[in-house]
């Protein structure tokens, strides 16, 4: 009996994808590039994928074709896999298999291509009007980078809105090593404009445009500000405490929105595995806040990519004052949660994003064949991190300060069972390289010796620094670490302002956060139909 063929796309997901492909407007012609000689895998899966989704939607023209001369010195392309995307019309491709996170980017150029239509804001598109001269724009990505698609799609926007000007290129790290290596981007994403380096990470939108303008790094400049629109609650930051406080906020009756500045899904959407969720045995950081973004998005609006500078407070109202618009609310929810702790040691910022990094699903893509790398921590993240390393196939070692872990038992477990070597009672003074780090120079905290490990990259997981700048700003007492301080009904010293999940401090996990944005959002609804501040007053 003749075995039946593992289809790529499930049944239901393919379901999914006929809705979403309703949309299309225009035939999109989709060129696979492909040899019998190289990534011979890589070019299966792409053929094989274009193929099911040719099957969701008869708008979908994919040409399947091999490298000859012909091709190369028509099209450029001489790397297998290569994908252009409507190249009659626009010049976007993709190097490298469209595999993981990269899949959603493919499918967003297509129904762009189709289209015509840009993530792009209106102030974006009048800006790109005044650009001139051509611009090459690389984006380098891996399948495991949550946040990828973002600026990749940022990337595809341009080359749609500059046809004429503005080609778009998205290149896969690991199957494309020499170049990553080339341009010293081991780390993701990376953006290129006419080869100079412009973003070492996911960008504003506004930022972006002006990259794109100036083809060099450029800082955020002040644009003209949309008045939003009144609501009840404005939530900071959509990690699991924001986007749960959104889902409640609203079910009670009060009109909320989610600003949040970077990603959604905050720390848990580059966790590789989540395995204390309940619910869920085992499941991945990303799809896990996927799927609490898309029931909070039922609720409210989510606007990613949009930062809060500062807050007033004018009578009774707060003013929230973002890079792109101002709203008034009657209170405000602070869950902007933390970020990496860095080492602080020479070297450091120099190779950052060229061999140091701070999350191993986003960038461990790179070292999956076998290279060196440490991962310098003793806590759950530490060990976290280091499992995924090994799991990919990266020669990992943990380097702790300390003669123990800090981490969950189970971890430690996982990483003797693994086989994960561990260099206890070590610092690293300093990261060295070239282009790209090339050693570490580790102290022994016990008796004081100095040594020298060659490795190929440095993942720091060392703790978390609470995103308390606007907290700060609005005089709201902090603990001596910088955590926000907040009573039992999660209000802080200033009336109206809330806080929740991470930013607060304690035990940091997903199932805490998500209970702390609920408590949260019912303390607001409560404080707003009876202030308690007006109260107490009298």
């Amino acid at each position: 009996m003749k075995q039946k063929k593992q289809l790529l796309i499930p049944e239901e997901s393919r379901k999914v994808l006929r809705r979403e492909f309703a949309q299309l407007i225009d035939d999109v012609k989709i060129i696979l590039f492909t040899d019998d000689k190289d990534n011979k895998p890589f070019n299966e899966y792409s053929v094989n994928l274009l193929s099911e989704l040719a099957e969701t939607t008869a708008k979908i023209k994919p040409v399947f074709e091999k490298i000859t001369e012909d091709t190369t010195q028509k099209y450029g392309v001489s790397r297998t896999p290569t994908i252009l995307v409507q190249p009659d019309k626009y010049n976007i491709r993709f190097t490298g298999a469209p595999a993981g996170e990269e899949t959603r980017t493919l499918l967003l150029s297509i129904i762009m291509a189709s289209t015509g239509s840009t993530i792009f804001s209106e102030q974006s598109n009048e800006r790109l009007a005044d650009l001139r001269d051509k611009r090459a724009i690389k984006v380098f990505v891996s399948p495991t980078c949550p946040y990828c698609p973002q600026q990749a799609a940022l990337a595809i926007s341009a080359a749609i809105r500059k046809p004429d000007l503005v080609s778009a290129e998205m290149i896969e790290i690991y199957e494309n090593r020499d170049l990553a290596s080339q341009y010293g981007a081991v780390s993701v994403p990376q953006t290129f404009v006419n080869d100079q380096l412009v973003a070492p990470g996911l960008q504003p939108e506004e930022v972006f445009v002006e990259e794109v303008i100036t083809a060099a790094p450029v800082q955020v400049k002040e644009t003209e500000l949309h008045e939003g629109t009144e609501k009840d609650v404005v939530i900071i930051g959509a990690g699991p405490a924001g986007l749960t406080a959104a889902i409640y906020t609203e079910r009670s009756g009060l009109k909320s929105i989610v600003i949040e500045k970077a990603n959604i899904g905050g720390q848990v959407a580059v966790t590789p595995v989540v395995e204390n969720y309940p619910a869920f045995t085992r499941i991945a950081g990303k799809t896990l806040m996927d799927m609490m973004a898309q029931q909070a998005i039922n609720y409210t609006d989510i606007h990613d990519g949009e930062e809060v500078l500062d807050i007033m407070k004018k009578d009774d109202v707060f003013e929230v004052i973002t890079n792109k618009a101002r709203y008034s609310a009657k209170a405000v929810l602070i869950a902007a949660g933390v970020e990496s702790k860095k080492l602080d040691v020479p070297g450091e910022k120099q190779y950052q994003g060229r061999g140091v990094s701070y999350c191993a699903a986003c960038d461990g893509y790179f070292f999956k064949d076998g290279k060196k790398v440490i991962v310098v921590g003793g806590g759950n993240t530490a060990a976290t991190e280091a499992l995924y390393l090994k799991n990919i196939g990266v020669d990992v070692t943990v380097v702790h300060r300390r003669d123990k872990l800090r981490a969950e038992q189970i971890l430690q477990q996982s990483l003797a069972d693994n086989r994960i070597p561990i260099i206890w009672n070590s610092i690293v003074n300093e990261i060295k390289g070239e282009k790209l780090v090339t050693h570490v120079v580790l102290e022994n905290l016990t008796n004081k010796s100095v040594s020298t490990l060659n490795v190929d990259g440095v993942f720091i997981a060392i703790g978390y620094v609470p995103n308390n700048e606007l907290a700060n700003k609005l005089g709201v007492d902090t603990d001596e670490e910088g955590y926000v301080k907040v009573d039992h009904a999660h209000r802080t010293n200033v009336p109206g302002i809330y806080a929740a999940g991470d930013i607060t401090g304690g035990f940091k996990q997903i199932v805490t956060a998500v209970g702390q944005g609920a408590a949260a959002a019912m303390s607001i609804f409560e404080d707003i139909s009876h202030p308690y501040w007006i109260n107490e007053k009298h």
